[in-house]
């Protein structure tokens, strides 16, 4: 998972139904939902537990969004449970089938995203799931992602024409803002008005900056005390853009030279060092390198409409209440 200091990630939008089954999905919920699909309920508690796994995945990604707040949100959720039940229902009619290594892989790379085995039983304890049924939700996605995969993405196809096209009708989205790769060390403090436990985290970041002006390495130190997903790469976060970070960080960031380590940065979630790496100036992209962007974007676009389509075909053959 990348940092939260990243406004957002994009994401095919074909996947994003598959993915709802092995990471949870940014939908809302509501406090009364009821539904069915072709006999099969929606209840309450598939709302809660989805509120559950969406409170412990905003929270690994250091967003401060509470349950109680994602419970006072809207029905998109219920929305979601709706086309995931219906995709799932009809790879089950098609006899899909995932092999249990493909499982075991991709639960192991969840694993390796979250980091520690500590960090990892915190978010089963958060969600509320047990591993075997994690491991049952990752199945399901994958057996509904296979199922994507025959039925529309390896049918969907860019052609030179198109990309060429859309690089000569938005040359703005070709200027290659100015970017930073740094990388950081964090620690969190808690919410609200715990002094005791801001001041621990203070001193905790002070002495790590100590270690660091004697000479130690920054990506070591960041491996083993920085409390975010980055520090399995030594704190690396890539290169971002200014608008990809919180102020203070970014403020911080680039005013640094590649190399240099800032000062202790305090931001809503925690303290931070950041050290610089690498800095790219603004420009603008050559049509061969933006290629890959473009096959990407226009791909995705592609995707998205697809699966809609596909979503408003099973939804007309369906019994659907709520």
């Amino acid at each position: 998972m990348q940092f939260s200091f990243q406004a957002r990630r994009l994401i095919p939008a074909v996947a994003v139904i598959a993915m709802c089954y092995s990471m949870p999905c940014h939908a809302k919920v509501v406090s009364d939902p009821s539904a069915t699909v072709n006999g099969v309920p929606i209840t309450p508690e598939d709302i809660r537990q989805e509120a559950a796994i969406i409170a412990a995945d905003v929270q690994q990604r250091n967003l401060k969004w509470t349950k109680r707040q994602i419970l006072n949100f809207s029905d998109e959720i219920v929305d979601t449970l709706i086309d995931r039940e219906l995709l799932y229902q009809e790879a089950q009619q098609r006899n899909i089938k995932i092999r249990t290594p493909w499982v075991e892989r991709a639960l192991q790379e969840l694993k390796t995203e979250i980091g520690s085995a500590a960090a990892y039983d915190a978010y089963l304890k958060k969600t509320g799931l047990d591993e075997e049924q994690l491991r049952d939700r990752i199945r399901k996605g994958l057996i509904v992602k296979r199922l994507l995969h025959r039925d529309i993405l390896r049918r969907i196809k860019v052609s030179e024409a198109e990309m060429q096209a859309f690089f000569r009708r938005y040359p703005d989205y070709f200027i290659r803002k100015d970017e930073i790769r740094v990388r950081q060390i964090f620690i969190a403090f808690p919410d609200g008005d715990d002094i005791s436990g801001r001041g621990e985290a203070l001193l905790r970041i002070q002495s790590i900056q100590g270690r660091l002006r004697q000479g130690e390495n920054f990506a070591a130190l960041a491996l083993e005390y920085s409390q975010d997903p980055s520090r399995a790469r030594g704190g690396d976060l890539g290169y971002l853009e200014r608008s990809q970070m919180i102020g203070p960080f970014a403020d911080a960031a680039f005013a640094l030279e590649p190399g240099q380590v800032s000062d202790i940065v305090e931001t809503r979630f925690g303290y931070h060092l950041i050290k610089m790496v690498d800095r790219i100036p603004s420009s603008r992209m050559a049509y061969r390198n933006a290629r890959v962007k473009i096959d990407r974007t226009l791909r995705r676009n592609k995707e998205k409409a697809a699966a809609a389509s596909y979503l408003a075909g099973l939804k007309k053959r369906a019994v659907i209440k709520r």
